[in-house]
């Protein structure tokens, strides 16, 4: 067997040589680029025998894993489950010849270019055991993928948009992306710029988005300036909730339309938890955090203590009073879902409107929305970045329909 030590450039050039001169490819790395050496490997996809890419803290480029889509004997690692999926191995093999470049590149740009890496290039054959250990290693390595759909791929992109925000990528990349459906992945919404978003807000026949934004500035001083929902005055909580009455709007910030956002004028029984003071609604509204990343464990805690609140009541509040709740306290990231949006939202977001539940509400709506383009832009400039700060629940300017 022939060892030879290769740089980043020279290990490029030999995976380049090799995959027009052998007949086979083993290949199991961490990451890739699309690059015009990817080109090149797709162009030979038809050589591929274990082909595995991982997508562990959203390192691989979204346009290889499109590259990939449909390939025979080509995977992407989503099953390795402990630590994370890290190798850079590539093999070839043509009948008895095998050969194989390891080390520390991986199929990205840096990794065959600019990095510096230290990669050996090894030639022997198949009874090399060295050799023959590699091509079991790329062999095992394709259980732990699965085969590159374009419903995946899409899935992928939007969960490379998602993190590109985040502090810290999470190794797996499609932990939560992969709990929407296929057409909440194919949303209308979810490819719309924050160019058109903003301009369908400004226009939206029936919302008064000045006013919608100021009931949203107030909402968020109101709670910012007491440590739990329970400390708000009586008529504070029923603005916030929806139910507040025209005789009660006793003061200049009380008196405007608490019915932007879902009027919950109807809903007898959550009126009374909101004029009781419940200890669990209160609860529920604080466990949502005021700054910061919102979690799914978060809404989780919301939704249980949510419903504790109506523990003595013959109707459970719904999704139209937890998420107007929800949206007061967090307007950036939770949409009020009621009667009059409901047939629009289940529309643009690919959901049944008669299965909604608060449930399902995170996967159908907070899900859709954290994956669009227009919601992950950083915050604009000037009067837009107003906008920006309430743009889940403004999206109810979009979907309102009287």
């Amino acid at each position: 067997m022939e060892v030879s030590f290769l740089d980043s450039a020279a290990a490029s050039r030999a995976i380049s040589r090799l995959i027009s001169s052998y007949d086979e490819l083993h290949w199991s790395v961490a990451w890739g680029s699309y690059t015009p050496l990817a080109e090149q490997l797709i162009k030979n996809a038809g050589k591929f025998r274990n082909v595995t890419f991982g997508i562990a803290f959203s390192q691989t480029d979204p346009d290889l894993v499109d590259g990939l889509i449909g390939l025979d004997n080509c995977y992407v690692a989503t099953k390795f489950a402990d630590g994370t999926y890290h190798p850079k191995v590539y093999c070839f093999r043509s009948d008895e010849r095998v050969a194989a470049i390891v080390g520390s590149a991986n199929f990205t740009r840096g990794g065959m270019g600019k990095n510096l890496e230290a990669v050996v290039e090894l030639t022997g054959s198949i009874h090399d055991p060295a050799l023959m250990n590699l091509l079991k290693f790329t062999n095992r390595s394709a259980t732990y993928g699965e085969p590159v759909t374009q419903r995946l791929a899409e899935t992928y992109r939007l969960s490379c948009k998602r993190v590109a925000r985040l502090p810290k990528a999470p190794r797996d990349p499609l932990s939560s992306t992969t709990r929407l459906s296929s057409n909440g992945v194919s949303s209308r919404l979810i490819a719309m710029g924050w160019n058109h978003y903003s301009q369908a807000i400004y226009t939206a026949q029936y919302h008064n988005v000045d006013h919608s934004l100021e009931l949203l500035r107030i909402a968020q001083t109101w709670l910012a300036s007491v440590r739990s929902f329970k400390n708000l005055g009586l008529e504070q909580r029923k603005a916030l909730a929806g139910v507040i009455g025209k005789n009660q709007k006793t003061s200049p910030e009380l008196d405007r339309d608490w019915g932007w956002f879902g009027s919950m004028s109807g809903m007898g029984d959550f009126a009374n938890r909101i004029k009781e003071n419940d200890a669990y609604l209160a609860r529920a509204v604080d466990s949502i955090p005021q700054k910061g990343e919102v979690t799914k464990d978060h809404f989780d805690r919301f939704a249980t203590l949510f419903v504790q609140a109506f523990r003595s009541s013959h109707r459970v509040g719904g999704v139209p009073t937890a998420s107007r709740l929800l949206a007061m306290k967090r307007p950036d990231v939770f949409l009020c879902i009621s009667e009059p949006n409901l047939e629009l939202a289940a529309k643009e977001m690919g959901f049944s409107k008669s299965t909604l539940r608060l449930e399902n509400y995170w996967d159908r709506v907070v899900e859709v929305i954290r994956s669009a383009d227009w919601y992950n832009v950083d915050k604009p400039d000037g009067a837009d970045g107003e906008l920006w700060e309430g743009r889940a629940a403004m999206l109810d300017a979009m979907l309102y329909r009287p």
